[in-house]
């Protein structure tokens, strides 16, 4: 394994990441199989389902408060459990909070997860919260500046982080394929992992009009552990939204079965965020994801 480690990043964490050169691999990863993301909404709705459920994603930033942890623990006498987060600021020209992390590696702890995915994007610069996932600026210091913070982050977590590709309302580059091949060489330098969000690509693509295959076509396939699927809508200006607040549609199931026949994650997501369907329509989503993603399982 060769890890490449920026020469600015802090020198304690260079020092110790060297020092542990953890063996990340993909092949390491145990596979689950199909889930969904835990929504607090849905709680009621899936008593009884256990046995539908292959894995369920939770949103770790959900439950930072002590208060929590008592739910969080009885959702993993119950479910395989990954986690997930939206806060990390992977992308952000700052070092990750040390705190956040803490709270992120404990979290990781209770549910046993074997890494952590989160995305590639800023929320966060000093001073300010931005609100919103914001994709990555696409220049050869925003890439020094999110390797020293993925290694940063999978020295003080101790297991890999597996990085999504995210949806933008205004596009960072005229070249759509440079953000694939930003997070192909970002992987590829702090061995890493992708969490592969299907329907950020077909949004994406459908926006600005590129070839989602010719995206698949410039990441590291093999690094994919991870699938997100959901339904997107439009709004008033006919652009496509990650909204996942519709059931998936056939054009968002091709892209995902053509992804199917390019890697082998270990876990595949369903998520539902808003106008949840009946819980029926959820697992039959769950199913179709199951026999895309791990025929005979």
């Amino acid at each position: 394994m060769c890890v490449v480690v920026p020469e600015e990043i802090d020198p304690h964490i260079r020092e110790g990441y060297l020092g542990v050169m953890h063996p990340f691999s993909a092949s390491d990863i145990p596979s689950y199989g199909a889930g969904i993301g835990y929504r607090s909404e849905l709680a009621k709705a899936l008593e009884g389902h256990e046995s539908d459920l292959d894995v369920l994603e939770i949103l770790v930033d959900q439950w930072r408060h002590a208060e929590n942890l008592d739910a969080l623990r009885e959702l993993t006498s119950k479910y395989e459990v990954v986690t997930h987060g939206v806060s990390m600021s992977v992308a952000g020209a700052g070092a990750i909070d040390s705190e956040y992390l803490a709270f992120v590696r404990d979290a990781i702890s209770l549910c046993g997860a074997s890494y952590h995915s989160e995305h590639l994007a800023m929320t966060y610069i000093p001073g300010m919260d931005s609100g919103h996932l914001c994709p990555p600026i696409l220049s050869e210091s925003s890439l020094a500046a999110c390797k020293r913070n993925v290694i940063q982050a999978q020295e003080e977590l101790g297991v890999p982080l597996a990085l999504e590709n995210v949806t933008y309302s205004v596009s960072p580059s005229p070249d759509h394929l440079s953000g694939a091949s930003f997070i192909a060489e970002l992987t590829t330098a702090t061995d890493s992992l992708i969490l592969l969000d299907v329907t950020n690509l077909f949004v994406n693509s459908r926006n600005y009009g590129f070839s989602a295959s010719d995206y698949l076509e410039r990441i590291p396939m093999e690094r994919v552990v991870h699938i997100h699927l959901a339904g997107s809508s439009l709004d008033s200006t006919g652009k496509h939204v990650d909204s996942h607040s519709e059931l998936i549609v056939k054009e968002i199931w091709e892209l995902a079965a053509h992804a199917a026949s390019l890697c082998n994650p270990k876990n595949v997501i369903i998520e539902h965020d808003a106008n949840f369907p009946d819980v029926s329509e959820i697992l039959a989503e769950v199913s179709e994801a199951r026999s895309m993603y791990f025929p005979g399982s």
